[in-house]
């Protein structure tokens, strides 16, 4: 994800080789979305796997401030419409 780096067996991103600090549920919603790469993931199940309500959309939010450079318009972590989202690295 551009100079960006995510390592999931280890539930690190690095900026450039600095590490960029994650919460434990962002590391856990990353990974999940890591392993559909380039496929949406329900909104649904990620609500059911990730906490009810915007609680994903609030997690999703935070990580685009972490991973893109500009949240406004993600180049990395889209919104699929009427399906959730989806992690799209390069």
């Amino acid at each position: 994800m551009g100079p960006r780096r995510f390592d999931p067996a280890r539930g690190e991103l690095t900026d450039g080789g600095r590490p960029i600090r994650l919460t434990e549920s962002e590391v856990r919603l990353l990974r999940t979305l890591a392993k559909a790469a380039h496929s949406p993931v329900d909104r649904q199940v990620l609500a059911e796997a990730h906490g009810p309500g915007r609680a994903v959309d609030i997690q999703v939010t935070r990580l685009r401030r972490k991973i893109e450079a500009d949240p406004a318009n993600p180049r990395y972590l889209k919104t699929v419409r009427g399906r959730g989202y989806m992690l799209a690295p390069d």
